[in-house]
């Protein structure tokens, strides 16, 4: 009996360890930011029980963030917002609860997402990216990539999307004949022209679909970050 109790004590002791364990942070600047804002029991730190409660994570454009790769520490997270950060790259995993991922300004040069489930609205407006690649990621609905450098994209897998922002691109052929939903398609400023966007039979009139930018949704603003 001492000994089923003795083991029972040991394991919740290691798990309360692992939980309350300090995270590490490949970027120093989004460690500070995170810390001014989460670090709930102030020992200058971030443990996994505090990133696990964060929801929303807006990063001020005056913290000079250089890698996002931090991210995938907060499981938990539903909102991210690094506009204004300086990145070359973003890869993103397994975020099991993200909806909105923003990255607008960030001089990107290549986004990748894989198993986000979850993810609904991608905005990467204002970077260089040449490739981006989207992978299980059913649920977007809202993609903006508007002033960029981009020469093909693949949204054949985005069933649900709504709104696609392509404007001021280097794109000369596009499919959208594999996403039924699509209301909003903007390819204005692109090496291109409405006999080159391959459209599925629900789309009646091919010229409905591509307003100006100016009708395009706005972003969600970023009051809230907690």
């Amino acid at each position: 009996m001492k000994k089923k109790i003795f083991t029972t004590l040991t394991f919740l002791l290691a798990i309360s360890y692992f939980s309350a364990q300090k995270l590490t942070f490949t970027d120093k600047n989004f460690e500070k930011a995170v810390i001014a804002n989460f670090d709930t029991n102030r020992d200058g730190a971030i443990d996994q029980n505090e990133a696990d409660k964060v929801v929303n994570l807006f990063v001020s454009n005056k913290i000079q963030v250089r890698s996002a790769e931090d991210i995938n520490l907060f499981k938990n997270v539903q909102t991210v917002v690094l506009d204004g950060s300086i990145m070359i790259g973003i890869d993103l995993k397994n975020l099991e609860f993200l909806t909105l991922f923003s990255c607008e300004a960030c001089n990107l040069l290549t986004f990748k997402a894989e198993n986000l489930k979850s993810l609904k609205s991608l905005y990467l407006n204002g970077n260089k990216l040449t490739q981006i690649s989207l992978s299980n990621t059913p649920e977007i609905n809202e993609l903006h990539l508007a002033s960029n450098t981009l020469q093909n994209i693949d949204v054949s897998a985005l069933k649900k999307l709504i709104i696609l922002n392509l404007e001021n691109n280097q794109i000369k052929k596009l499919d959208v004949s594999q996403n039924p939903n699509l209301e909003n398609l903007d390819i204005n400023h692109n090496p291109l022209n409405v006999a080159d966007v391959k459209r599925g039979k629900i789309t009646t009139n091919p010229a409905a679909a591509i307003p100006s930018s100016s009708t395009m949704p706005k972003k969600p603003g970023n009051e809230n970050n907690n």
